[in-house]
């Protein structure tokens, strides 16, 4: 019994406070308008930020710049370099004796789908290779792609920033007194951004 009434108790003032601040954010957002939509967007996107800023550097100090061993390959699958060709003793390519290949009599003696064949299927577009730490920063460090740096960027700002027009032009509507206000504040917005 004395549970049922702890639990009783509980609900009941759970219910009471959940209505007191919804009233008070209610209240706090038709004194303010817009503007405190817009100052409370500003205090989220700050945290937001704070956050992920804080979060880029700690991965960026703690993470170490090493990749997975080069890939064994596929039967006729040619290897990068020399020291990938020596390092899982690679023969000659049958097309290209200049090339060095997978090695299919040692390491997939019994042919693909044979219990002691040993294989991966590569890495594009040859083999795994350490990361590339200046791709946001050399315009040509991702070649064959000239400037590809700008569609990062662009990438992290499309994701970063692509919703604040959503919001800000959901606010615009709502808080608008007539629809061809809304519609006159929509233009101009798309306009002047």
């Amino acid at each position: 019994m004395d549970n049922w009434l702890l639990t009783f108790f509980v609900i009941l003032f759970l219910f009471f406070f959940i209505k007191i601040s919804a009233v008070l954010v209610l209240l706090y957002t038709v004194a303010g308008g817009l503007f405190s939509v817009a100052y409370t967007d500003v205090m989220q996107a700050a945290v937001g930020w704070i956050g992920c800023i804080t979060f880029a550097f700690y991965m960026i100090r703690n993470s170490k710049l090493s990749a997975p061993a080069p890939s064994i390959g596929y039967p006729s699958y040619i290897y990068p370099d020399e020291s990938t060709c020596a390092m899982y003793n690679g023969t000659a390519c049958a097309e290209d004796p200049t090339l060095c290949c997978y090695n299919e009599a040692l390491w997939c003696p019994g042919g693909i789908g044979s219990d002691n064949c040993v294989l991966d299927n590569g890495a594009y577009p040859v083999g795994d290779q350490p990361i590339f730490n200046n791709q946001m920063s050399d315009p040509h460090s991702l070649f064959p792609f000239p400037n590809a740096i700008v569609f990062n960027w662009a990438t992290i700002f499309v994701l970063g920033f692509g919703n604040l027009a959503a919001l800000d032009f959901q606010a615009r509507c709502m808080a608008s007194k007539t629809p061809r206000i809304a519609t006159i504040g929509c233009l101009l917005a798309g306009a002047l951004t």
